[in-house]
């Protein structure tokens, strides 16, 4: 009824498009004849094969079967429609990882990147709890490079936490007007190639590649190999939430067998580092 009455052009488009899927009908209705806009329960008439309910001032009032549906979005249609110009890899099409909250889509190749870059779509993040439940799957499922984030939640209400390596972008930032729904990639790598630090407004700010680390706004640190970007992500990562980690801890989990971390960033980068990273009864971290 609200997409007929209401919203009877935006309706027919949602419905044409496949954005919106039927999912049963309301048991209730609202009585137009009594004009007391209560709402009545439908009863079916097996006689003339419909639904309606009686009224005192009109008898028997039959309702029509568009006048009950209810409609639910379909997400799978959303997502194929703001990814229809990605160049992906999904093998088996979205994972859901957050029953109607958050999905895996799969491997996008934007512009000249040598890598893939994982991408996911969110909805609902202004919600806390939400935002919540996004944020420890995240954090449960790390990125091995920087994984972006589409979702239909304004940026200026997003609440998901910041996590190292990952892109949240609302996707009506990068809409192809040329083609509906869908994202145009080029913008997006735009968009990374230009994206905001990590935390802006901290002393540490790391690109969400993990490839460069601004210490106190000065002359970013460049990081090249996997294990040095994996150290540094979670050094960053450490100092937002109060952690320390012992050089072996930091080393094994990135896969290094160098024995130290000096040894582990090379000289050069060490002497960038080290007047910030201090180690405290043996556990690392920064320090200003």
């Amino acid at each position: 009824m609200a997409l007929s009455t209401y919203f009877a052009a935006a309706g027919r488009q949602l419905l044409a498009a496949g954005l919106l899927v039927r999912n049963g009908d309301d048991k209730l209705t609202t009585s137009l004849v009594d004009h007391d806009d209560e709402p009545v329960p439908l009863i079916w008439s097996p006689n003339d094969g419909s639904h309606g309910y009686f009224s005192n001032a009109a008898g028997w009032v039959k309702v029509a079967p568009q006048q009950t549906a209810l409609y639910r979005l379909d997400m799978m249609a959303v997502i194929a429609r703001l990814t229809a110009q990605f160049d992906l890899v999904a093998r088996h099409g979205p994972i859901m990882l957050c029953p109607d909250l958050l999905w895996e889509i799969g491997d996008v190749r934007l512009g000249r990147r040598a890598e893939r870059m994982p991408v996911w779509f969110a909805r609902r993040l202004a919600d806390e709890a939400v935002a919540t439940k996004v944020s420890e799957v995240a954090k449960s499922r790390p990125a091995p490079r920087t994984r972006i984030v589409l979702t239909t939640t304004p940026s200026r209400l997003i609440k998901l936490a910041s996590v190292p390596g990952q892109v949240v972008v609302n996707f009506r930032d990068l809409i192809d007007f040329n083609d509906g729904l869908a994202v145009h990639p080029e913008m997006l790598g735009a968009r990374l190639d230009g994206a905001h630090p990590s935390d802006p407004t901290g002393v540490l700010n790391l690109s969400p590649d993990g490839k460069r680390l601004s210490i106190l706004g000065g002359e970013p640190v460049s990081f090249k190999t996997d294990i040095q970007i994996k150290i540094i992500r979670a050094l960053v990562a450490g100092h937002k939430e109060g952690r320390r980690y012992s050089a072996e801890e930091l080393l094994t989990a990135a896969g290094s067998g160098s024995g130290s971390l000096r040894r582990t960033f090379g000289n050069a980068k060490w002497a960038r580092l080290e007047s910030y990273l201090k180690s405290n009864n043996g556990l690392w971290g920064f320090e200003f």
